[in-house]
């Protein structure tokens, strides 16, 4: 085969394709590993990413209906309380598009069963409103508004590259990340190559991928010739390979349905459904809804339009896919979130529509998900200087309690992801909940004292039950990393260990020993 032929016919399938970017010098064949020994911890978790792209609308998605502010900034895109849902006698209304008319209950039948959490406030220090740029951030996990640094990488595909230590020459048995969609996103890219598969039909994707790899053996020269066929012979080798994987996995698990999934998004989370169901290893899926860049039109004035339909398929998406999971016997092994590089401005600009704004709110859905509304009611008589809503959670803490509660990574993973430690929100219980806590007491086994303390001064008191790797920190409210007080091997016994902190506030003392995690409350009054 002509080498210009057989470039040509690789190529196509390089938008499926993990292998590194770059020629593999003196090692083209690749072995590969099961996904569930790629990662720190045994276990086929799996999670769900859904994109809500364009700046989703917080404030009317999880509607303050008790607050006279929320009316006076948004005299025409405000939701009176009757076209809201109430959870119980609570002060969380839900937008009646994510409630009424959607599969099993909504949103609100998850919140009701413990499957569904509400973190408000979510989004990160000095935000961009580039829909683009922000988006990087979000994706990449690296909060960097100067546009001449690319943001090349995503925060999975870092952790994904980390963990393969011998990648491109050993690979997952199955693609590691599915991301529904026509192109990859920058979630699943690292500097190793991509780490995972884009597609938007099992059937054509195994059609490309079919007779792709050649039968001319490797090259074993090293010239740049020799370097770049044996590239894309690895491209197309590993292409087919995961072609025939997906095709197999949805041809057996398309049968497993058990739910009438709706048209439009509903659609792509049927296909994940049965991706799982056949058997397919993959340890995330990735799926984007687009179109909520609501400047105009946001909301028509019988409370219908744009926004709300958007919201209404995301709903109808999340509740089916769970319910199909309840049904098919494999829900525990499933969380996922959904995420927005924005939310909007606290005020309409006057054309039924908002403009880009900061924090906004996230769902976090799923069996293990400790369920509830996570952080304080947005307080919008104190907007930042652009009218915005505040941010009480950094985005990555959410991130980091993925990694390290549903994925197995340790803290020090974490840190090397986002190139520092966020402390995650505890939004996630593990599945592999064990008898014998390293911790005396459990999670109540940890004490900080005293609190609060009128010279910053304090102890972490706690006794190991066995020699442990543990990690201690200190974090503020919005989770960023004060002060390390120990990070190594520890003998079982009991410890008394002092730190010291200079300024008044409150702080969460974080402690992992053995990949479980602990935390305490320490408040400074000076």
């Amino acid at each position: 085969m002509k080498r210009r032929q057989f470039i040509k016919s690789t190529a196509v399938a390089t938008a499926g394709a993990a292998v590194a970017p770059a020629f593999l010098k003196g090692k083209p064949i690749f072995s590969t590993v099961p996904n569930d020994r790629i990662l720190n911890n045994e276990n086929d978790n799996i999670m769900i990413i859904l994109e809500l792209f364009g700046g989703n609308d917080g404030l009317n998605t999880i509607v303050p209906v008790y607050n006279d502010t929320y009316y006076n900034l948004r005299p025409t895109l405000a939701y009176p309380e009757a076209e809201t849902r109430r959870f119980q006698t609570s002060d969380v209304y839900m937008n009646k598009s994510i409630v009424d008319g959607i599969h099993n209950g909504g949103m609100m039948r998850l919140l009701e069963d413990g499957r569904l959490a509400i973190i408000e406030g979510v989004g990160y220090v000095n935000p961009n409103l580039s829909h683009f740029r922000s988006q990087d951030i979000w994706l990449s996990g690296i909060n960097n508004s100067n546009n001449s640094v690319n943001l090349n990488e995503g925060w999975l595909g870092r952790y994904f590259a980390n963990m393969l230590e011998n990648y491109p020459q050993e690979i997952p048995e199955d693609p590691i990340a599915v991301n529904i969609d026509g192109s990859l996103s920058l979630t699943f890219k690292s500097d190793k190559g991509h780490m995972g598969i884009a597609l938007t039909d099992p059937d054509k994707f195994y059609e490309l991928g079919q007779g792709l790899t050649p039968v001319e053996p490797i090259m074993t020269g090293d010239s740049a010739f020799d370097n770049e066929f044996n590239f894309a012979r690895v491209i197309a080798q590993q292409s087919e390979l995961y072609s025939q994987k997906v095709k197999a996995a949805y041809d057996a698990g398309i049968e497993k349905i058990k739910v009438n999934y709706s048209e439009g998004l509903p659609q792509k989370f049927k296909m994940i459904s049965a991706l799982i169901a056949g058997g397919l290893q993959s340890k995330v899926y990735y799926v984007n809804l687009s179109n909520f860049d609501s400047h105009a039109q946001q909301m028509t004035e019988d409370f219908e339009g744009q926004h709300p339909t958007l919201l209404q398929q995301a709903a109808a998406a999340i509740c089916e896919f769970m319910d199909d999971a309840v049904q098919q016997g494999w829900s525990e092994r499933v969380v996922g979130m959904t995420t927005s590089e924005f939310g909007r401005r606290a005020y309409d600009n006057g054309s039924r529509g908002t403009d880009h704004g900061a924090a906004s709110m996230q769902f976090v859905f799923g069996d293990h998900v400790k369920a509830g509304y996570y952080g304080e009611k947005p307080d919008l008589d104190d907007l930042d200087e652009d009218g915005d809503v505040r941010h009480q959670f950094d985005y990555r803490r959410t991130y980091t309690d993925f990694l390290e509660t549903w994925l197995g990574a340790e803290p020090q993973d974490s840190a090397a992801v986002f190139g520092e430690q966020y402390m995650p929100i505890g939004v996630l219980e593990p599945r592999d909940v064990s008898v014998n806590d390293p911790v005396a007491g459990g999670r109540s086994g940890l004490k900080v004292y005293p609190s609060p303390s009128p010279t910053g001064e304090g102890t972490v008191s706690f006794e190991l039950r066995e020699a442990s790797n543990v990690s201690i920190s200190v974090h503020d409210l919005l989770g960023y990393k004060v002060l390390d007080i120990k990070n190594g091997s520890m003998n079982a016994g009991i410890y008394n260990m002092p730190f010291r902190i200079n300024k008044s506030g409150s702080y969460i003392i974080r402690m992992t020993a053995n990949k479980r995690s602990y935390s305490g409350k320490f408040v400074v009054i000076r």
